[in-house]
């Protein structure tokens, strides 16, 4: 058996028979050796040196083929930044021993008829709405979703994609990594989708995941417990006939993974439901491997970036706490995580171990901000102190309000190569309109706790191009000024004018909002 092979039965065994894996994992139960305990890590990668999820930097030195799980036969080399993964091992504090790594896709298979939607920043895959931000990671050949629906055509090409990231309580999939197989669909190739299942009918042995359609005629039958609203996994084929997914293999997926009560866990998502109110809340939490449990305390559980109001369907957030009998995540800390409406493309002026400047404006870095090397030095071990005065970075960012002076909190970190002085970037909420409809103010936080915005000025076609969210242009720069209005987030193309205090945009767009 070749080794692609060998690691995709690896894989199926580690996700059919998780509780036994983790049993056998050393030190992945209980008290560990250096104070540690069992724990498991499900989110998206955000660095290395480490593995570094969930702000937890896991030493990956004992992993090896035969402890990494992956369907497509990729090893820990082929980890990327925004790859959705699950590490079972042991947690100390900030630092972390891993013992298995399993890449989680949430989607894999060809995109959809009219698959893009600029307009929404929304992506149909294998069925499935997607959804993508500033912070959303693209890879190999694909940028964006320009990108993706200049492949596409009229509906000519249907790319096959891997989509990483978390589905929130309407099933729309947060993507955090997408990745191209192929610039069009493949006959036969295998694909899967993750989700809750709808529309059940045991006597035609189908159901549904989104608006995706599963046959399990050639399973004969589907694990006891998958009904109606459970969280499943599916693989298989697509059907010519009809596109329906012809199952291969059907999985209900348990969240705990068979933690044992004790053991630490850190998972981030969305919130699904609040099941009981303050002050000994709990809610569930939809993660890239399924629904949960959380439960927290008012006075006991620590909140970032928010507080326990902020606990409400459709919130992302990123829980850390210990598992308790019957499969309950106790949350010790919940950090409320915002939507990525802010990017800045520009160079460095200043640095330090927990900010950085650009375009005027510091920006925090926290143990959640994602890093990535995509100048020509390509470092695979990227982070905050190899950032040097100077460099061009594309941050991703989200406003938290929340914080008394208000800050700017970076999501995602990219080092790429010098731009023109022409073509930085800023993109944020507008937050000033000139009545006279020549410029605007954006960043978001002009006049809130005296921090003063960016003002962004335009001219006359062609001295600037004036862009709807589908990227088509408006006649004058009236009509993009009567489009537009407070809160609305817009990115701009253009020079400093005066870093800080104003840009000359010889490009400006109108984005989707991302609420989370």
């Amino acid at each position: 058996m070749n080794g692609s092979k060998q690691r995709r039965v690896n894989f199926m065994a580690l996700a059919l028979l998780l509780p036994v894996v983790l049993a056998s994992c050393g030190g992945g139960l209980g008290t560990v050796a250096g104070g540690g305990v069992g724990g498991t890590g499900v989110g998206p990668v955000t660095g290395f040196g480490s593995v570094i999820v969930n702000g937890v930097h896991y030493d990956d030195a004992g992993i090896d083929n035969t402890n990494f799980f992956d369907d497509h036969g990729r090893t820990k080399a082929d980890l990327k930044a925004g790859m959705m993964v699950a590490i079972f091992g042991s947690i100390n504090g900030a630092n972390g021993t891993a013992d298995n790594i399993a890449i989680l896709r949430h989607v894999d298979g060809p995109m959809d008829d009219n698959g893009v939607d600029l307009a929404t920043n929304r992506l149909k895959v294998m069925g499935q709405d997607v959804v993508v931000d500033a912070s959303t990671v693209f890879d190999n050949g694909v940028a964006s979703l320009t990108d993706l629906r200049t492949l596409q055509g009229a509906n000519v090409n249907h790319p096959e994609l891997e989509v990483h990231g978390s589905a929130d309580n309407n099933a729309v999939i947060h993507a955090t990594f997408i990745h191209k197989w192929a610039d069009n669909r493949l006959e036969g190739r295998d694909v899967q989708v993750r989700g809750m299942v709808s529309g059940l009918d045991t006597a035609a042995r189908m159901f549904s995941i989104g608006r995706k359609t599963v046959d399990y005629n050639a399973l004969g039958s589907i694990p006891a417990g998958v009904g109606n609203g459970s969280f499943v996994e599916a693989k298989g084929t697509l059907r010519a006939s009809d596109n329906a997914l012809v199952a291969t293999l059907v999985k209900l997926e348990d969240a705990t993974g068979g933690q044992p009560s004790g053991g630490r866990a850190e998972v981030e998502g969305y919130v699904n439901r609040v099941v009981t109110p303050t002050p000994n809340a709990s809610f569930e939490l939809i993660g890239p491997n399924g629904v949960q449990t959380v439960t927290w305390t008012t006075g006991t559980t620590a909140f970032t970036g928010g507080t326990g109001a902020d606990i409400r369907a459709g919130v992302k957030v990123e829980v850390e706490g210990t598992r308790k009998v019957g499969g309950a995540l106790a949350a010790t800390k919940i950090a409320i995580r915002r939507a990525s409406n802010v990017r800045m493309e520009s160079t460095v002026t200043s640095v330090t171990a927990t900010s950085l400047t650009i375009f005027g404006k510091t920006v925090a870095v926290n143990a959640l901000t994602q890093y990535e090397d995509s100048s020509s030095v390509n470092l695979k071990t990227f982070g905050q102190t190899d950032i040097r005065v100077g460099n061009t970075l594309e941050v991703s960012a989200f406003l938290d309000n929340s914080t008394v002076p208000a800050s700017i909190v970076a999501t995602r970190v990219e080092r790429i190569d010098a731009i023109d002085p022409d073509r930085h970037i800023l993109q944020g909420p507008v937050d000033f309109i000139d009545p006279g409809g020549q410029s605007l103010t954006i960043l978001g936080v002009s006049g809130i706790q005296g921090i003063p915005g960016i003002t962004v000025i335009t001219f006359p076609p062609p001295g600037t191009t004036f862009l709807r969210a589908d990227e088509t242009e408006f006649a004058t720069q009236g009509d993009f000024f009567a489009a537009i209005a407070i809160g609305d987030i817009v990115k701009a193309r253009g020079n400093q004018a005066s870093p800080g205090v104003s840009m000359n945009a010889n490009e400006i767009e109108i984005e989707p909002t991302s609420d989370n």
